[in-house]
């Protein structure tokens, strides 16, 4: 009988360590971080150029248009996720959305083709 009880308490335990890593994997860790428009060299960039979350999570953007140089308004766009914004220096937006699709894709500004963006990589 003590086998049997040692058996079940094993099952018990080994049940709880696999459902644990099963909603680890459910609930992927939410990304928040901000994201700022700069000058450098001449060229306008967003930094950091690469975003990066495990699909399903949650991302919320800050975006911050520093560059000093005219035009004020600059572009935030992620085609893929059908996100487009036009943030002006000086008036911070933030995005939200969840990464629902793996893969690498493009971050551009919309306004000024030129302008260098980053990328999304969403992983699995």
């Amino acid at each position: 009988m003590r086998t049997v009880a040692s058996v079940v308490a094993g099952l018990l335990c080994l049940g709880a360590v696999v459902g644990s890593a099963r909603a680890e994997e459910a609930a992927p860790e939410a990304v928040t971080m901000t994201i700022v428009n700069i000058e450098y060299e001449g060229s306008k960039i967003w930094v950091p150029s690469t975003v990066t979350a495990k699909k399903g999570a949650k991302l919320t953007l800050k975006l911050i248009n520093n560059v000093p140089s005219e035009p004020n308004q600059h572009g935030f766009a992620i085609p893929a996720y059908k996100i487009q914004e036009v943030v002006t220096r000086g008036e911070p937006k933030t995005v939200e959305f969840t990464a629902t699709k793996v893969g690498v894709f493009p971050i551009i500004c919309q306004l000024h083709p030129a302008h260098v963006g980053g990328q999304l990589v969403v992983l699995p």
